[in-house]
């Protein structure tokens, strides 16, 4: 009987392994979505997936406008839809992890602009 008791203790464990994958994969899903790698030109997102989805968006030319959107039986939704006049190099942002992010516009600031000086 030993032999049989390890047999099913090891289909009880691979059991609640596949089990917890299955459940991993949309997160992980969505956390590989956000993923940019970082070599590439242009802005940065960065994101993490708790309870909700939080990433952080670097660009070294400033961010003027970050929208991200979902897909909804009702249509495309904004997640987020933000706009930044001064340029910030970096921003936070979050929505519900409930929803996959479906579309990205991350919009950089020029970089010939200038600003006024107030006397």
């Amino acid at each position: 009987m030993p032999y049989s008791f390890k047999t099913s203790r090891i289909a009880v464990a691979a059991a609640s392994l596949v089990m917890l994958s299955a459940t991993a994969l949309p997160t992980a899903g969505v956390a590989g979505q956000l993923a940019l790698a970082p070599q590439m030109a242009g802005p940065s997102m960065n994101c993490s997936v708790p309870n909700h989805v939080v990433c952080t968006i670097s660009s070294t030319k400033g961010l003027k406008l970050v929208k991200i959107t979902a897909n909804t039986p009702q249509g495309s939704v904004n997640l987020v839809n933000k706009t930044y006049r001064s340029c910030p190099k970096s921003v936070k942002v979050s929505w519900d992890s409930a929803y996959q992010m479906a579309g990205k516009q991350i919009v950089e600031c020029s970089g010939g602009g200038f600003k006024l000086k107030a006397r």
